[in-house]
């Protein structure tokens, strides 16, 4: 089955009930007609918090996921995204789940807790090889499920670009551990990612068809 993940960025002037309206009444409905396997959507929901350790992207964001049983129609879903008439970039990826919920909550409702999302590159010093072993074998198990309070943390590495033009692209622990943590979190992610490229959002995750 192919995973397929579109971000579309809309314009400055789309406030968040617009982006709602827009994506979850308008293009999600449209998404089910190709009947996908599964469909999911995350949107730039929350209210970013006043004072953050993590620097928090501004702009809205939708990120749209698509399982597809037919590994032929990127070019498809492409144009449905693209159907908005905002910026669309889009990529097939394999996915991971080190640690995964259970869904007790219907389809359309917005899932409890809130998503951390991180669009990032790899250190341009190491391989791809070296990259996924410090991210795989290193930054998941030592540090990612150890420092922060996940309940769900899924990783999706690019395979190829879906949309053409695209660019091929996690919090810390209780407050008594919070400076440690966040040493422990800062030189690690500055070995292995290039930090100027991170992109972080918080999100409000919809399970549309599950």
């Amino acid at each position: 089955m192919a995973k397929y993940i579109f971000l579309i960025r809309p314009p400055g002037q789309v406030d968040l009930p617009a982006l709602k309206s827009q994506i979850l009444d308008k293009l999600a409905p449209r998404l089910l007609q190709l009947n996908p396997e599964k469909l999911k959507v995350d949107l730039t929901e929350p209210k970013r918090p006043r004072l953050t350790v993590l620097p928090l992207k501004k702009n809205h964001l939708a990120m749209i996921s698509v399982w597809d049983g037919r590994a032929d129609r990127a070019q498809q879903w492409q144009s449905e995204m693209a159907s908005l008439g905002w910026p669309v970039a889009g990529y097939q990826v394999t996915e991971s789940t080190p640690k995964a919920y259970s869904k007790d909550w219907k389809d359309r409702e917005a899932s409890p807790g809130i998503v951390m999302l991180t669009l990032m590159k790899k250190n341009p010093s190491l391989s791809h090889e070296q990259f996924m072993h410090e991210w795989f074998e290193h930054h998941t198990p030592k540090i990612a499920l150890k420092v922060h309070p996940l309940w769900n943390y899924v990783r999706n590495v690019v395979d190829s670009v879906a949309v053409e033009g695209s660019h091929p692209v996690r919090y810390f622990g209780g407050p008594l551990k919070m400076i440690p943590n966040m040493i422990k979190v800062g030189l690690h992610a500055n070995k292995f990612l290039q930090l100027s490229a991170v992109e972080n959002y918080l999100l409000t995750e919809y399970h549309i068809r599950s």
